[in-house]
């Protein structure tokens, strides 16, 4: 999927001949093959892009003329699954976005629709690309929590069975998150520092507040971490409480067992010198000395309030 956008006081979408005639700076998104078909681009910068995308990570290089970049982007609907892989390649009036998929072309949609922008340079660009990535993730985050606390409660109060499954795809959620934030954070801060000159100051601190808005978002989802393991050690303890109660089942119903199979065990050998087997109430002293065993027992169960 291609397009280009020229930077005018908005983004406005221009075809490939009105781009590469354009006086103005330009944003493309290009697939990876088209992207490296072009001419002019240096091979270094080629070079970093295919091992910065191969990473899967977010990670930004310097270099004296350009800058190259890669996303890593979670999906929303399944974070614990494959991001959303894409790359930028930045000079001075030229960004070049390099995504085989539709995430950069939707997010600069969005920049284009949201209207005027502060200024035309192709580094603020870049900025409102940062913003747009994490500008719902607060609600996100929000929500996600939200549900963690509904799991808590309804264990809690309705003993609900929240599955080991469940609770480990929000731990392994909020950590796919965490080192999402803090791979954009240290990438806003590299950009940020413009050690090549690419930027105004206001752009660079634009990237400084992105920096800072990805380092709030890694503390929240760390928070959520922390908040996921308490959930799963109260699951664990609900199990163990369980397996406690299955147990002291088991153990009571022994117990009380125990005396008539003493009894049966040893009248119900095949001799004849046991005291008192020829004893006409023998049965019937067997029958009340079980019945007595096993009333006592009950009765110390529930008095040590085990049933």
């Amino acid at each position: 999927m291609s397009v280009r956008y020229e930077l005018r006081d908005r983004l406005t979408e221009v075809s490939a001949a009105e781009a590469s005639r354009s006086e103005v700076p330009v944003v493309e998104v290009l697939s990876t093959s088209a992207f490296h078909g072009l001419t002019g681009i240096d091979p270094d910068g080629r070079e970093a892009l295919r091992s910065l995308v191969a990473s899967e990570s977010c990670y930004v290089e310097v270099y004296p003329d350009f800058m190259v970049g890669s996303f890593a982007v979670p999906d929303k609907a399944d974070p614990t699954g494959d991001p959303d892989l894409f790359s930028f390649y930045l000079e001075g009036s030229h960004l070049i976005f390099i995504d085989d998929g539709t995430v950069a072309a939707a997010i600069l949609a969005s920049i284009a629709k949201s209207g005027v922008m502060r200024t035309t340079s192709t580094a603020h660009c870049l900025y409102l690309f940062f913003k747009t990535l994490l500008v719902d993730d607060l609600t996100y985050l929000g929500r996600l929590e939200d549900a963690m606390e509904d799991a808590e409660e309804a264990m809690i109060e309705r003993g609900a069975d929240i599955t080991t499954n469940k609770i480990m795809e929000y731990r392994r959620t909020s950590t796919r998150l965490g080192t999402y934030y803090q791979q954009l954070a240290a990438m806003a801060t590299v950009i940020a520092d413009d050690e090549n000159d690419l930027m105004d100051a206001a752009d660079a601190q634009a990237f400084s507040r992105a920096s800072t808005l990805a380092d709030r978002l890694a503390n929240r989802a760390e928070t959520i971490k922390e908040y996921s393991l308490q959930l799963h050690e109260l699951h664990q303890t609900r199990i163990d409480l369980k397996q406690n109660s299955i147990m002291q089942t088991f153990t009571i119903v022994t117990v009380l067992f125990a005396p008539l199979t003493l009894i049966t065990g040893w009248f119900g050998m095949n001799l004849t010198v046991l005291p008192g087997v020829d004893w006409p109430w023998m049965a019937g002293a067997l029958v009340a000395v079980g019945v007595i065993a096993t009333a006592g027992f009950l009765f110390f169960f529930r008095w040590k309030r085990w049933l």
